[in-house]
């Protein structure tokens, strides 16, 4: 987990330096703020009970191909509640005909113990691991006029609670409709190596999305297909505002409005948090 982590901070000392390097004028930034709340906080199609609504925040800076970032909501996990602190970076050059996504992220649940698992119910823990994670993860983006299509995958070394290794697959498609009003449909498919502690599945949802008055707002659908437990059909409501901390200009502004939220964070992090 810590390699993870040390690869994770290399790729972005890396990549700042490439930013900062190499040409007399500086590359465009953005540096923003965002809170926000939803009904409900689904990762990946898995409902989280509590708490709700789920509120959360984040900074995201930008500059040239590089995007960093640092996420926090609370989260409810085996009789804990606690804090989750995601931190990203990626990097995202155009190569003609679509943009590049080449990133990683570290999930962190500072001061949260092992999560355990009973596997056969007899009282006895069968294993613990801790809940931190890293993910690699790589996608491609094109944009069309008034739409976008999104394909990303995701890999851990060593998934949730140290249960191994494990993929996630993710689609996404928008398109413009009437009004100023935008459609969303995702598609993602879960495979892990050990299926002692996750099941493989999918998950999707669709969704409205629409910005007034500098407020994001959103419904949308959500469900899993092929994984037991709880039922996790969701209609979820949310609102998001964000704030412009820093800037190169007010072009830069401009143009960071038109990609506020092209990394679309899942509220709630994990699977099996209830």
């Amino acid at each position: 987990m810590r390699r993870g982590a040390y690869i994770a901070a290399a790729f972005l000392a890396a990549n700042l330096c490439t930013g900062f390097h190499g040409s007399a004028q500086a590359e465009p930034y953005e540096l923003i703020g965002a809170i926000g709340v939803e009904t409900a906080g689904p990762f990946r199609g898995v409902k989280s009970d509590r708490p709700k609504p789920a509120v959360y925040g984040y900074a995201e800076y930008v500059r040239g191909d590089v995007v960093l970032g640092l996420f926090a909501n609370p989260v409810y996990i085996q009789g804990e509640r606690n804090a989750l602190v995601l931190g990203y970076a990626e990097w995202r050059p155009s190569i003609g005909f679509a943009e590049l996504q080449l990133g990683g992220q570290y999930y962190a649940f500072p001061d949260s113990s092992d999560f355990t698992y009973d596997l056969d119910g007899d009282g006895v823990v069968d294993h613990s691991g801790r809940k931190g994670l890293f993910e690699a993860k790589a996608g491609l983006q094109k944009k069309f006029k008034g739409g976008r299509l999104r394909l990303r995958v995701y890999y851990t070394p060593d998934g949730f609670a140290e249960t191994g290794p494990a993929w996630y697959g993710y689609g996404e498609a928008r398109t413009e409709i009437a009004h100023g009003f935008e459609a969303r449909a995702t598609f993602g498919v879960s495979r892990f190596d050990d299926l002692r502690y996750n099941e493989n599945y999918a998950d999707y949802s669709v969704g409205l999305f629409k910005s007034i008055g500098g407020f994001d707002l959103f419904v949308r659908y959500s469900d899993t297909a092929g994984l037991s437990g709880p039922d996790n059909r969701a209609v979820i409501f949310g609102v998001e505002r964000f704030f412009t901390l820093a800037s190169s200009g007010r072009d830069e502004r401009r143009r960071y409005r038109k990609i506020i939220n092209d990394w679309r964070i899942d509220k709630s992090r994990l699977r099996g948090v209830r």
